[in-house]
């Protein structure tokens, strides 16, 4: 797969956990607006419509944020994308190392506000992880964890063309 943009963008940043927690942080304040609209008059209530317009763009700006793979003039960055515009850049260190690989692990998860205790809440999935390895893959730094196996060879694509990083099975050589 060629990928000729300098970016791309693979997943959604927030698991359904975290998109819970942020739909509770955005509900107060916008109910506060919400009921500066109603109960409010003249310009209080213009401002209130504004507020309420603002927090609604800005919780709903949060909820989408998708992070993905960026290029620039300094090498590769984990991007974070909200309206699929790069909202921050967080950086990849690939000095030294010189493959990347995709270990696969599984995992479960729980919802939110359950107990830990209780297994019957939760779900198992396979996670996919990118990792930089040095040459004789003693040493791996983890760059991303994706949910599909299409996602993963989608960013050591991106990642291969982009770079002088070769992909390569994970086969540690502690001689």
């Amino acid at each position: 797969m060629k990928h000729d943009k300098k970016h791309l963008i693979l997943e959604n940043a927030f698991d359904s956990n975290i998109k819970l927690y942020i739909y509770i942080f955005f509900l107060f304040p916008l109910g506060l607006s919400l009921v500066g609209v109603i109960e409010s008059t003249g310009w209080i209530q213009v401002l209130a419509i504004f507020a309420f317009i603002v927090i609604l763009f800005a919780g709903i700006s949060v909820w989408i944020i998708k992070k993905g793979l960026v290029k620039n003039k300094k090498g590769i960055h984990i991007g974070y994308f909200t309206w699929e515009k790069l909202l921050f850049l967080e950086p990849i260190g690939i000095l030294g190392k010189s493959s990347v690989s995709i270990l696969k692990f599984k995992r479960r998860g729980r919802a939110a506000f359950t107990s830990i205790a209780n297994s019957d809440f939760s779900e198992a999935f396979n996670t996919f992880e990118i990792y930089l390895l040095n040459e004789k893959h003693t040493v791996k730094e983890k760059v991303l964890t994706l949910k599909t196996q299409e996602k993963a060879d989608s960013a050591i694509s991106f990642m291969t063309e982009q770079s002088r990083l070769v992909f390569e099975l994970y086969s540690p050589d502690f001689s």
